[in-house]
């Protein structure tokens, strides 16, 4: 081969290698950034249920479906489910005892505690 072969295959290589490279960049940058937004609008839910039902748990004697009321609030689309001792309203894990009053609240990714 002639040297000018050699050195037109060696762009030609090149070319496509930092192609390849950008259009990886590219695409990790994207998935990155859609995780990113998605753990932006969880946080920004749970924080919306959170300060919800603050004014609703400071008051003495605020019942069990005061304050599932209030964490449904942000978003009326939320049904809440009960699980593992936790009534689960969107992010927010609320824990309440015998007698229904308000015990803690939890963020959906910590995993509950007997």
């Amino acid at each position: 081969m002639s040297k000018v072969t050699v050195f037109i295959c060696a762009l030609l290589v090149s070319l496509v290698s930092s192609n390849l490279w950008w259009a990886y960049r590219t695409l990790d940058a994207g998935v990155t950034q859609t995780y990113a937004r998605a753990s932006e609008e969880a946080t920004s839910e749970a924080l919306a249920q959170a300060l919800a039902i603050l004014p609703v748990v400071a008051k003495a004697g605020a019942t069990r479906s005061q304050v599932v009321t209030a964490a449904r609030l942000p978003s009326d689309q939320i049904e809440p489910y009960e699980k593992e001792g936790y009534v689960w309203v969107g992010q927010l894990g609320l824990k309440f005892g015998v007698q229904g009053q308000f015990e803690k609240a939890i963020a959906g990714h910590e995993a509950p505690t007997q």
